[in-house]
Formats: C-alpha cells, sequence, structure tokens
C-alpha cells in the first residue's frame, strides 16, 4: 500500500514537471503569436517555371492578409506539342487574398476560405475577324496584349509546425472584368511551402 502510495505520488509530481516543460517548450516556440509568413509557391515554381513568391500577415486567431507576386521566368516546352506556358497567359499578377480559418485551436491555420482580387497582364490567345484585299472576311487566332482585374474565391488548408516550418495548400477561381481580351476565368492552384516568424 506504501509504494502505490509513493508511485502515486511521484506521478502526480512527474505529471506537473511535464505540464510546466510543455508551457515552456510553447513559450520557446511562440508560432501563436507570430504574424509573418514568407512562402514559394512550388507547384508554379517545378511545373510551369514561374516564380510565386507570397507574404503574408496574421489580422487575428481567425483572418489573415496575404500578397502573392508571380512572374513568368522559364519555358522549357516552348514550341513542343504541349506548351506549358498556355497553361497561364499572365506574364505577371499581383494577387492579394484575405482568408478567413475555421479552426478553433489554432492560430490562423486548417481549413479556410478565401477572396481574391489580382491584378494580371499577358497575351491571351483569341480568335481575331479579319478582312482581305478582296472583301472576304476570315478568322485567325492572335496573341493579343491585355491588363485586367480579377475578383475570386478559393479554399484551402494550412498546416504550421512548432517550429514554424508551413505548407500551404489551396485553390481558388476567379473572373476577369473590364479587358475584352483578357481570359473570362482565372484559376489559382496553389503549394506554398515556408516559414512563419
Amino acid at each position: 500500500m506504501k509504494n502505490s502510495s509513493i508511485t502515486f505520488l511521484f506521478f502526480l509530481i512527474f505529471s506537473g514537471v511535464y505540464a510546466q516543460q510543455n508551457s515552456y517548450n510553447e513559450e520557446q516556440f511562440p508560432r501563436d503569436i507570430a504574424q509573418n509568413e514568407l512562402s514559394a509557391n512550388v507547384f508554379n515554381v517545378l511545373i510551369f517555371g514561374a516564380l510565386d513568391i507570397t507574404y503574408e500577415r496574421i489580422l487575428t486567431d481567425h483572418s489573415s492578409l496575404s500578397v502573392d507576386v508571380f512572374t513568368k521566368l522559364t519555358n522549357k516546352n516552348e514550341g513542343e506539342d504541349f506548351d506549358l506556358s498556355e497553361a497561364y497567359a499572365k506574364d505577371f499578377s499581383l494577387t492579394t487574398k484575405f482568408k478567413f480559418f475555421f479552426k478553433e485551436e489554432n492560430t490562423a491555420w486548417g481549413f479556410y476560405a478565401e477572396a481574391f482580387g489580382m491584378i494580371s497582364s499577358g497575351e491571351n490567345e483569341k480568335e481575331v475577324e479579319k478582312t482581305r484585299p478582296t472583301g472576304e472576311i476570315y478568322h485567325e487566332d492572335e496573341f493579343l496584349d491585355y491588363t485586367d482585374l480579377a475578383l475570386g474565391v478559393g479554399v484551402g488548408h494550412k498546416y504550421v509546425a512548432k517550429q514554424g516550418f508551413m505548407i500551404d495548400l489551396s485553390f481558388g477561381v476567379g473572373r476577369n472584368l473590364f479587358h475584352k481580351d483578357s481570359p473570362d476565368i482565372v484559376i489559382l492552384p496553389a503549394i506554398n511551402v515556408g516559414y512563419r516568424f
């Protein structure tokens, strides 16, 4: 009986020390008070040869605001049967996203919904009506320059490790609003890998 009491007492003391240690570790890795994130969309870098960098600011436990800069760098498939550059008509874009996170237990990570606005410019292939000198009308595909503003929505899921490393998977879809030569629909797939600090 005495051994059981000593064992129980030892267990209580050990539990208290362990809880204090965990509390200390959480203070050592304060991801719940960090407000900045820097990441790169590895999906666009690896698949399309485009640089896509994001800075995100944590506003509250459930919201954040980010700015993405996208620019095409290389096109290894140019002239081949499947040209990867045609997946994106844009050559450059600047995108602002507002994210709302639904998970109660963590600060600005877990499942979220987002709304975005994107200014983009590039060349979009469109069918153009032309007239021959004889007066005959014909159609021809041409790449036309555009700059436009798109608005859209998306969903995603973010995970942040205690050490600060994070991964953010998301997909968004929107619509260009003003320029007649811009693509009607824009899509924003992302696999962002980065660091919260």
